[in-house]
């Protein structure tokens, strides 16, 4: 019987999918991996937190700290030696001690992956400034000539981080056509023949619209910082009134759980049913609209999961993806960043007109089909199949 390839994926959260999308779309790697009959691993730099994953060998940092600990990453080296992988996969090519632990201790091909845009700061600068400079001197960030200085600065750093990750793996799997764009931004004589397009997969997409309900859809971690969950509750106040027969659905845990439970007791905000960590098909299924309020987005499941169940989704248009993703009035709506009152007139709108509803809905499972797990797999066996040809050192 011929051996089986072997696939070694590196990662630093827990191996859980119910806390990340790292963690989720590791999952779904390993799951579409094994589907193509690829034996799969993972180490996770975490020793404890971790969920079982069928058909997944699991090695873990035997020790606190992370990346910072050098025992765990003699713990990935022997976990190669153990697995003895054709070719490894790190879903976090910007730890560069991680790819100095790989590039010494095999020389099977190495496949590094972004898991967000690459404009997650240059499209959100004042976050940036607010989070980065002592408080002596944050006021400088907001002024033009700061603006300016804080970007060149960025720019140039992270340029640097990506010229060594293209140095030294032999591909770098972004999403899709977006990421060339933001790529080229930070270094326009990239070698096209380094990257490769992959993006994010779904299971399944389902063969109609499911029976909706009256419900709105907040799904994601409640937190301020890149989701601004802060904005969902001034959107409901503005369509509440307008929509007196809707119900809003806020899932997910978060930071700021509390403080959107404590303005709704406050103001007794109507029709707000709060249900924090849940499997979030159920919803997606029920819902009409789903509401996407993120600052920035790698390639964001989210979105492609509600349009699998023709879900439509309502986003703020704040970063590449979402435009090639989105295409308005035929499989969801885009809203300008910061604009509460034309987010909320845009659901309000597309609420009160069945006809425009169906027909985004149907529009909605048509777009995600090529993102279907089964598709998606065949695109990454097709990029370790060739690199693995063409490398002596992952002879099968």
């Amino acid at each position: 019987m011929p051996e089986r390839t072997r696939i070694l994926i590196v990662l630093t959260p827990p191996l859980d999918p119910s806390t990340g999308g790292v963690q989720m779309s590791t999952v779904k790697m390993a799951r579409m991996l094994n589907s193509q009959g690829f034996e799969v691993g993972v180490f996770s730099f975490e020793a404890h937190g971790h969920r079982a994953t069928e058909n997944v060998a699991l090695f873990s940092a035997p020790e606190s700290g992370n990346v910072a600990n050098k025992s765990n990453h003699a713990a990935l080296v022997d976990a190669i030696s153990r697995f003895k992988p054709h070719a490894v996969i790190n879903q976090m090519p910007y730890e560069h001690a991680i790819t100095e632990t790989l590039r010494r201790a095999s020389t099977v091909p190495r496949i590094g992956c972004l898991r967000n845009t690459l404009y997650s700061v240059r499209n959100n600068l004042d976050a940036y400034a607010e989070n980065m400079l002592p408080r002596p001197i944050k006021a400088l960030g907001k002024s033009a000539i700061g603006r300016a200085a804080l970007l060149a600065f960025h720019r140039q750093r992270h340029a640097k981080d990506l010229r060594q990750i293209l140095a030294t793996y032999d591909r770098f799997v972004m999403f899709a056509e977006p990421n060339l764009e933001e790529l080229a931004y930070f270094v326009p004589d990239y070698d096209p023949q380094t990257i490769a397009l992959i993006p994010n997969s779904i299971p399944n997409v389902a063969d109609r619209v499911p029976h909706k309900k009256k419900r709105l859809l907040w799904l994601a971690r409640v937190s301020v910082h890149q989701k601004r969950a802060d904005l969902i509750l001034p959107i409901w106040r503005k369509i509440a009134p307008q929509l007196p027969d809707w119900t809003l659905d806020i899932v997910g845990d978060g930071p700021f759980l509390d403080d959107i439970r404590q303005e709704i007791s406050r103001d007794r905000l109507p029709r707000i049913e709060l249900h924090g960590r849940q499997s979030s098909m159920p919803f997606f299924a029920r819902s009409e609209v789903f509401i996407m309020t993120s600052d920035f987005e790698g390639f964001p499941n989210t979105l492609i999961e509600a349009q699998s169940q023709g879900a439509i989704p309502v986003v703020v248009e704040s970063y590449p993806m979402v435009r090639w993703l989105i295409r308005p009035e035929e499989n969801g709506l885009l809203t300008r960043k910061g604009d509460v009152e034309g987010m909320a007139r845009a659901v309000v709108d597309l609420c009160r007109s069945q006809d425009r509803l169906t027909n985004m809905a149907q529009g909605a499972l048509r777009s995600v089909e090529r993102f279907t797990e089964e598709k998606v797999a065949f695109e990454w066996r097709s990029l370790i199949d060739e690199l693995i040809d063409t490398n002596p050192a992952s002879s099968r």
